[in-house]
């Protein structure tokens, strides 16, 4: 409430929701994946690939936790496939 009362008085906009970013990420996961013929890697030498790579991991993290959501699984199992978990 406090942070919705200091952006009515400031006049700053709300952030970006999560589920945007989430949505950016993918598409850029699923434009590597077409470019490539793969999945990025955590440890690559290009930053890109490397952040991809490290993202796609916390999201499998997060999964294998119980604690993505299950419209990010659908979305990242339409994108990777049913074994990218």
């Amino acid at each position: 409430m406090r942070q919705r009362l200091a952006r009515e008085i400031t006049g700053l906009p709300e952030p970006k929701e999560p589920e945007d970013q989430f949505a950016r990420i993918l598409r850029a996961l699923a434009d590597f994946r077409e470019r490539h013929g793969r999945v990025p890697e955590k440890k690559a030498e290009e930053t890109s690939e490397s952040w991809l790579g490290a993202w796609l991991e916390a999201q499998r993290a997060e999964e294998r936790s119980g604690a993505l959501p299950e419209a990010r699984s659908r979305m990242l199992k339409d994108v990777l496939g049913s074994d990218w978990a």
